[in-house]
């Protein structure tokens, strides 16, 4: 059985966040494979190359709506001279015969004639841009020089037969699904869902308001942690447990075959009735206090295979510790490589001397990051960031450059 990381803390200043997350990243889930259907792949993950199998385009088509000439049509419209069109050409149908010296109306899309040199926009000529082909063109202006291919896109000109045009671990956005469809491909071979299993400890959490009288409370961390998983493409396995130590080890061998990692809030702070410490310190997991506010207990480990998360069971400190901790694993990169940088303004905030503080903020209409006031789950539910304010006795004045993630 595998043995956690020791920490030993006193006397020491407390880990900040940041080497805190660089500790856990070996509990990353391990990723498995599955094949989904590119309408259904926007936000996948590439597990291998996409290579392409085609060109594109795979015939010469037309740049412009107008009409295709050969080079003698071409010397003759130098000269003012009209040019017969002996065909017509809409996009998704077979290229017109081009007789020499002729012209053939062709769309955007639709495939270039054999013999064609050049696309003369429509609007270089004194033909109607809709109704039928007209029997001839006279051309009103043109490049002293046209350029062999002027408005013909030739084959290939967007994605070459072998061109790699995603490596893997690429995430797929809407532009990568419209490739892949482009090139017609209709499933592909992503990284899968990660599966999170969620269990909220506390004899005192209840689901609904009418269970939540006298010294009850609502369970506000379950909906909140499944939401949060969710929202990064993971799936969330949600479960409540009481302050029984065995009532938590039977959750746990009903979620080990079925999740990549297992989160708990609650029950590992120093109390009497802390379930998740006491059932799993020691030969399990490793709790310990950070040098964070709000957030400061958290705890970490393995049971057998299956990598545990433990965040504080205060709403805030939940929200926190999801943010910057199980964030990072699920994205595979530390915190210390996640904080983007961003102007300060608005009210100055105070450092504390011993430990990070995290504060909801948002943006100004400028991009600026301004606090939101007070630190509590509501004010985060108000908040668009989360801003960092390191250890120190001064203060987070405006003008300052400041940590912050995105919430």
């Amino acid at each position: 059985m595998s043995q956690p990381r020791r920490i030993v803390s006193e006397g020491r200043t407390p880990l900040d966040p940041e080497d805190y997350s660089e500790l856990i990243a070996e509990l990353a889930p391990s990723v498995h494979s599955e094949t989904v259907a590119v309408h259904e792949a926007i936000g996948r993950t590439l597990r291998a190359d996409l290579v392409a199998d085609r060109a594109v385009p795979a015939f010469p088509t037309s740049a412009m709506d107008g009409f295709a000439l050969d080079g003698p049509a071409l010397q003759e419209a130098q000269r003012g001279t009209a040019i017969r069109v002996s065909g017509d050409t809409p996009a998704g149908h077979e290229a017109a015969l081009l007789r020499p010296g002729a012209a053939v109306r062709v769309m955007t899309g639709a495939p270039i004639p054999t013999g064609a040199e050049a696309v003369v926009p429509v609007e270089l000529t004194d033909a109607d841009q809709t109704g039928a082909a007209p029997q001839t063109i006279r051309i009103s202006s043109l490049p002293q020089q046209v350029a062999n291919g002027w408005n013909i896109r030739a084959v290939g000109e967007d994605i070459a037969a072998g061109d790699v045009i995603l490596p893997a671990g690429s995430r797929l956005t809407a532009a990568g699904v419209g490739t892949l469809a482009m090139l017609g491909i209709d499933e592909i071979d992503v990284d899968g869902r990660p599966r999170i299993g969620v269990i909220v400890t506390g004899d005192e959490l209840r689901d609904t308001a009418a269970e939540a009288a006298g010294a009850l409370i609502l369970n506000s961390n379950l909906p909140m942690l499944a939401s949060a998983i969710r929202s990064t493409g993971a799936e969330a396995i949600e479960a409540t447990c009481s302050d029984d130590p065995n009532a938590l080890r039977a959750v746990f061998d009903e979620l080990a075959p079925m999740a990549d990692l297992v989160i708990t809030t609650g029950g590992i702070s120093a109390g009497a009735f802390e379930v998740v410490r006491q059932t799993l310190e020691g030969e399990h997991s490793t709790f310990l206090r950070l040098g964070m506010r709000p957030g400061s207990p958290q705890g970490h480990g393995r049971l057998g295979r299956l990598p545990l998360l433990h965040l504080p069971g205060t709403p805030q400190g939940a929200f926190v510790a999801f943010h910057l901790f199980a964030r990072s694993l699920l994205e595979g990169r530390p915190l210390r490589a996640r904080w983007k940088k961003g102007l300060y303004t608005g009210s100055e905030l105070g450092q504390h001397p011993h430990a990070v503080k995290v504060r909801p903020g948002a943006f100004t209409a400028t991009g600026e990051i301004r606090a939101v006031d007070g630190a509590r789950l509501p004010n985060f539910a108000a908040a668009e960031v989360i801003i960092r304010i390191p250890r120190g006795t001064g203060r987070l004045l405006p003008g300052a450059i400041v940590d912050y993630l995105e919430c």
